[in-house]
């Protein structure tokens, strides 16, 4: 009887609130359509797997073919339950936050201040935006009752274009998929553009045609979907008890009853986005042919930013399904991802929703609407070149934790990397030619595996060139942290060439983080065996690629088992000196990875890494302090 109160909704179609949400919804359901479709073309020219099909080959129809490629794409182990599985966690957070923000009415509360202010309200207005759990659409029907309320139309326009690309939920989706790097910039530019746009707004509102009895369309505005019993303009609320946190809000006093209304209503406003950004970005990674890809997000084009930020304006590409399909786009990489395009993908397609610009189309002046997207797509490549001409490093992946607080390595001569798979992922490859890969496989629970190939690097740690030290430091750490089982931080260097694999004091240097490290070769221990591995956690391995002297099959094996034990490896290589890269004794292990070592590459001597990792990382750290105190508000 109780909970009846609260279920049922008004039964006759409320006459005052709009449908803005629809058009969301359709352009949702045309993303998963297109997705289905690539997925069906791929299979009609490659077949099953990406494997050509030759006609009449096999006894199964193209029907049954494509319910066993859906059923795979679903539960496979790398599929899209496993990678919902691994969101959920952050999800759940994020609907918490954003129900305890729409219960105590937080941004709300700020969003009254903005009056007080003149253009210092375009700061604060962009500071309201991206922690305002709201989309595109919703944000457009508040930033119009905010108008009503007598707020200006910079801040609004502020507002406008923040609330689209950050909430609480994205904040956190975007740590798990991309890092905290990424996290911070993505954050930095949705302030940025809330800022550029209400300055932009600031000084055209000095013109005539844009005051606030001026932007609007006569006869178009209609009350709106605001059902909260204290919206502050009458014209746009309604009390059609539609939502159901406002049927609890109304029965009940009880904040912690509102509370868990508010967020149940996000599990499905949120939810349905990240679950699209999930199928589109596994049917990208998986079917999508990879020289498409490359053309926008690996070519390291300078053009590719101005036509991803032309691509998005059709494109309904909600913030929280950004950081998701990148996350597949690295993957699905033979390189490392071009910063600024992302960039501009994460920014220029959430700004410039299709429903939001039918919207503003529907509502105002179209002296305002070109105004918007003058500013989503110059803010866009305004920042996207910024960040590539001051942050982004071309053939770095950013944000990667192997060069966490690494400002450059040194380089010289070295094999070349290639990869195939989406468990390996290149972390530099400086002029297209790979020089440090990784390998990831939690599903199977495999221990992570660094590929390097420059052993220089691990004999020349001077802190006064480059940050080596620091580099060999983050392979330990990171390795260290898929190992789940007994022993814990200890390391066995194992050398198959005549040189010593490790500059004399590394040693004691992981020792002083904690680490326990023995160096041993062919000459001293002449076989790898089970009992020597059961003692380590982490196995590094140099390779001397100028002769055969590779692992035997039986080493092999013991190798690959320890691995899949979630021992973590490393795995160093030399450039080889014959014409046949196959020689590559490293190769013979590698390979089953889908990493190989190939030619040999004269890079520079000093390879940049980061002109800001220590900044970014520190700025991740104080953004989620603050999203705390935001939370404690």
């Amino acid at each position: 009887m109780f909970l009846n109160r609260f279920k049922s909704k008004p039964k006759d179609e409320c006459q005052i609130h709009g449908s803005h949400g629809s058009h969301g919804n359709w352009m949702l359901a045309g993303m998963t359509l297109a997705s289905l479709a690539l997925m069906v073309w791929h299979l009609k020219v490659y077949g099953p797997s990406g494997h050509a099909v030759t006609a009449g080959e096999g006894p199964d129809s193209f029907t049954a073919l494509l319910g066993k490629e859906i059923w795979d794409l679903l539960f496979n182990k790398h599929g899209i339950i496993s990678e919902l599985r691994d969101v959920l966690p952050y999800f759940i957070v994020g609907v918490l936050l954003a129900g305890y923000l729409r219960t105590f009415k937080v941004a709300v509360k700020l969003q009254a201040t903005l009056r007080k202010y003149g253009i210092a309200s375009v700061f604060l207005a962009s500071f309201i935006g991206i922690i305002t759990p709201l989309c595109a659409c919703g944000t457009l029907t508040t930033a119009i009752s905010l108008l009503f309320a007598g707020i200006p139309l910079a801040p609004v326009m502020s507002l406008m274009v923040t609330s689209p690309l950050l909430s609480p939920s994205t904040y956190l989706i975007t740590l798990n998929d991309l890092g905290p790097e990424w996290t911070a910039i993505r954050t930095i530019s949705a302030y940025m553009m809330g800022v550029f746009a209400g300055l932009v707004t600031y000084q055209m509102s000095k013109r005539p045609g844009f005051q606030k009895n001026e932007i609007f369309i006569e006869g178009a505005i209609i009350r709106g979907d605001f059902h909260d019993d204290d919206y502050p303009d009458e014209r746009l609320r309604c009390n059609c008890r539609r939502n159901f946190g406002n049927r609890v809000a109304v029965n009940s006093g009880n904040k912690f009853l509102v509370f868990l209304a508010k967020s149940s209503e996000m599990l499905w406003t949120v939810g349905k986005y990240i679950l699209v950004g999930v199928v589109v970005g596994a049917v990208v990674e998986r079917y999508m042919p990879t020289n498409w890809i490359y053309n926008f997000f690996g070519r390291k084009d300078p053009l590719s930013i101005v036509w991803i930020t032309l691509a998005s304006v059709p494109m309904f590409l909600h913030q929280v399904s950004a950081s998701s399909i990148l996350s597949h786009i690295k993957s699905a990489l033979d390189g490392t991802l071009d910063g600024g395009a992302a960039l501009a993908f994460m920014v220029g397609g959430p700004v410039t929703a299709v429903p939001t610009m039918v919207l503003f189309w529907t509502f105002f002046r179209k002296r305002v609407f070109v105004l918007y997207m003058f500013v989503c797509l110059s803010g866009t490549l305004l920042i996207a070149y910024t960040f590539q001409l001051l942050i982004f490093v071309p053939g770095v992946d950013l944000g990667n934790p192997l060069m966490k607080d690494v400002s450059s390595i040194s380089g010289g001569s070295s094999a070349i990397i290639s990869k195939s798979g989406s468990n390996a992922r290149m972390v530099m490859d400086p002029n297209g030619k790979g020089v440090i890969a990784t390998y990831t496989n939690d599903v199977d629970g495999h221990g992570a595996i660094v590929f390097d190939a420059s052993p220089a690097r691990f004999r020349n740690i001077s802190p006064n060139a480059t940050d080596n030290r620091k580099y060999i430091l983050n392979i330990a750490d990171w390795l260290e942290q898929s190992v789940n089982s007994q022993p814990q931080k200890r390391i066995l260097v194992y050398s198959l060439s005549g040189t010593a694999p490790l500059e004399a004091s590394l040693p004691d240097e992981l020792a002083r983080t904690g680490f326990t490290v023995k160096t041993a070769g062919r000459k001293d221990t002449p076989r790898i065996t089970e009992r020597l591995l059961a003692d380590y956690s982490q196995l590094w391995l140099f390779f001397d690629g100028a002769g055969p002297a590779g692992l035997s099959s039986e080493e092999l094996a013991l190798v690959a088992g320890h691995n899949e034990k979630s021992k973590g490896m490393l795995i160093v290589a030399s450039a080889a000196t014959t014409d046949n890269a196959v020689e590559q004794p490293a190769n013979g292990l590698a390979s089953r990875y889908g990493i190989h070592f190939g030619d040999r590459a004269n890079n520079e001597g000093r390879l940049e890494v980061s002109v800001a990792s220590s900044l970014l990382g520190r700025t991740s750290e104080l953004l989620g302090t603050l999203l705390k105190l935001v939370n404690k508000a």
